[in-house]
């Protein structure tokens, strides 16, 4: 697991460590060893991180670097599917992040090369 994903993620929502221990029903120090990589969570724990963060299990085990990335690098619809964003302060849902990457695909298919875009 990326421990640094779970730091972005806590401090992106403006939470403690305790808070989230509190929330994942495990210890500060334990947390706090997972976010510092000394420790793994279990199966059962990582896919709790990932319900109260509301990211993938992708997510917290890839291990790419995507917040450093070049701003060229980044593949927008992968980024729309995987849903580690909000959109007016909520999560879209896995339909909505297809129906996001359907209007891309409509928007830039082949069918609409001729057609000009306002």
């Amino acid at each position: 697991m990326q421990s640094n994903r779970l730091r972005y993620l806590r401090e992106k929502e403006a939470l403690t460590q305790t808070n989230v221990a509190n929330a994942l029903h495990i210890g500060q120090s334990t947390y706090n060893r997972y976010e510092r990589g000394i420790r793994e969570p279990d199966h059962e724990t990582l896919k709790k991180i990932a319900d109260y963060f509301h990211v993938s299990l992708d997510f917290l085990l890839k291990h790419d670097r995507p917040y450093t990335r070049k701003e060229t690098d980044v593949d927008l619809a992968a980024f729309l599917l995987d849903g580690s964003y909000k959109i007016f302060s909520k999560t879209p849902t896995q339909k909505d992040r297809r129906k996001l990457v359907n209007i891309l695909n409509a928007l830039f298919s082949e069918e609409n090369d001729g057609k000009k875009h306002s």
